[in-house]
């Protein structure tokens, strides 16, 4: 199958989660691009699924990577599947703020795409809010094979369908 990994990234982070789940969907035999949302263009209606995430924006998701969404939303998309990712840098603290990839996810599946998995979601550790100090935080160790795992998984249940 033919699919797309459209990324936002803010500081390189979720470039890199991007990139892993690519590679595991291409390592299960999927033809995969993955480009940055500002970079797409047009969605491209011969693809057979979308791979969508973003940093994450408190609380939600960037503007641009929703646009990009809600173009994946109409009707040239619906019942293809989908998956939706994010980093953020509350995922697995107490009060988790609400993450791009759910934002992602309730958007193209009420837009009638199929979920593949459940929102994937990579911490981010050291990470300040604006006004909160200058750091950008880093991935958690093992984000990155763990999203490359994600991918993998996501390539099997393609093949299945």
């Amino acid at each position: 199958m033919k699919g797309v990994v459209v990324y936002k990234s803010w500081w390189g982070s979720c470039k890199r989660i991007a990139e892993a789940i690519g590679q595991g969907l291409a390592e299960s035999g999927h033809e995969v691009e993955v480009v940055a949302v500002e970079d797409a263009g047009k969605p491209d209606p011969s693809l057979d699924f979308v791979v969508i995430g973003a940093a994450t924006r408190w609380p939600g998701a960037w503007p641009k990577i929703k646009r990009y969404a809600r173009r994946l939303a109409k009707k040239d998309f619906q019942g293809k599947p989908f998956a939706a990712f994010s980093t953020g840098g509350t995922v697995g603290t107490d009060e988790p703020l609400r993450q791009a990839s759910e934002v992602l996810h309730e958007m193209l599946e009420g837009g009638g795409l199929v979920a593949l998995a459940p929102p994937f979601k990579a911490a981010i550790e050291g990470y300040k809010p604006p006004g909160k100090g200058e750091d950008r935080g880093t991935l958690s160790e093992g984000e990155v094979e763990r999203a490359r795992e994600f991918g993998r998984e996501l390539g099997a249940k393609l093949s299945s369908r």
